[in-house]
């Protein structure tokens, strides 16, 4: 099971089967054992990164996130509003309305099409900017930010050609964020 499908069984059902799935291990594994593996987990890559906190603005890379629903999974990770990053090649973005709604105080949004973003959420966001490039748009989410606020990265389209993978855009991303230090 991908950490997609596991996603759109809702955060109830999700978190019952991570339950059952340990429960049922629970017998065979020492007590050790699973406080040393919680220990040693590292985050994934590209998928939620923490990158740097600026100015008491936090900034994530979620450059991984190729999908919808990829993206909709890490909404529901963050438990506070954000200005999320995006590329206007999205154009079946109606899945991530419920998310948007609940998560997103401003939207960059990255491309020459943006005509898409501005139909689906403009009615939700009263804030969508839109740019040119990653470098453009972590300059522009830095200005718009207050303090306390979350800056997430999340493309929710596969890679472009701008870049070669989505580690590459998310490195360049990374690169970017530190450079307003």
């Amino acid at each position: 099971m991908t950490l997609e499908q596991l996603a759109r069984q809702g955060r109830r059902t999700s978190s019952m089967t991570t339950a059952a799935t340990i429960t049922s291990k629970m017998s065979q594994i020492r007590k050790e054992s699973i406080k040393q593996a919680f220990c040693d987990f590292e985050n994934i890559k590209y998928r939620y990164e923490f990158v740097e906190t600026i100015e008491n603005v936090t900034f994530y890379d979620d450059s991984g996130a190729c999908s919808n629903e990829a993206a909709w999974f890490s909404f529901d990770n963050i438990h506070d509003e954000v200005i999320w990053i995006t590329y206007a090649d999205n154009f079946d973005c109606d899945d991530l309305i419920p998310q948007v709604k609940k998560y997103v105080k401003a939207i960059v949004c990255i491309g020459n099409n943006t005509a898409r973003i501005h139909e689906v959420f403009g009615d939700i966001v009263n804030n969508i900017v839109d740019c040119q490039s990653v470098k453009e748009a972590v300059k522009l989410s830095y200005e718009m930010s207050e303090k306390g606020d979350n800056v997430l990265f999340s493309p929710a389209t596969p890679v472009n050609g701008d870049f070669s993978s989505y580690a590459e855009r998310g490195d360049f991303f990374k690169q970017c964020v530190n450079s307003l230090k």
